[in-house]
């Protein structure tokens, strides 16, 4: 009696074993390892050693730059703010340069209005659309919508018109949108990113439009 006793023991441990592995194996990321994830490799972290950050557009005209800019995002929850600023040391922005700030929850997003966009940053940022072999298609746009085009997101804007003065040299306002987009300097970054962002989204209960 002994012996078959033993041996559905095993049997039962191999089995919860299994199922254990199984479980561990399927199981996807929570959407705090997820934007943790997110905000690791896409915003900068250089004062703690980490990553540089991916959020970064540069676009060059005969070998040299021509425009910069940059993004970066915090989050709480499904809430999100996303960081954007055009460099005015750049030259496209030397005349007026512009920072916003978007404020949206991922539960607003809709998962298949998400579309990357590449481009040859030595090519005068010429978009990879008009590839004929010769671009190299290494940086990219994510532009995102929300569900129904709905204008859900706040936008924050800034205008700098630095060469005046007075009521001239700058301007703020606020507004509703309903798209938005990450600069993302790695083509292949990008991909990762968008399934990430895929994802956090569908944990939050974002939901496609129905057309």
């Amino acid at each position: 009696m002994g012996a078959p006793l033993t041996l559905c023991k095993i049997v039962g441990i191999s089995l919860a074993f299994w199922v254990f592995a199984s479980f561990a194996q399927d199981r996807e990321p929570s959407l705090t390892e997820t934007l943790s994830w997110m905000d690791s490799t896409y915003n900068p972290h250089r004062d703690a050693g980490g990553a540089w950050g991916h959020g970064i557009e540069e676009i060059y005209s005969s070998g040299k730059l021509f425009k910069r800019r940059t993004s970066t995002f915090t989050y709480d929850g499904c809430q999100i703010s996303l960081n954007m600023q055009d460099d005015p040391a750049s030259p496209l922005y030397s005349n007026l340069y512009t920072s916003s700030v978007y404020h949206f929850n991922l539960r607003d997003i809709d998962q298949s209005s998400i579309k990357l966009y590449l481009f040859d940053p030595q090519y005068g940022g010429l978009s990879c659309d008009f590839n004929q072999g010769n671009m190299v298609c290494s940086i990219a746009e994510m532009e995102f919508q929300t569900r129904n085009q709905t204008p859900l997101m706040d936008e924050d804007l800034h205008i700098v018109w630095p060469k005046l003065k007075g009521n001239e040299h700058e301007a703020r306002k606020s507004r509703k949108t309903f798209v938005a987009e990450f600069y993302i300097d790695d083509a292949q970054y990008a991909n990762r990113f968008a399934k990430a962002f895929r994802h956090a989204i569908a944990l939050c209960g974002g939901e496609p439009s129905p057309f």
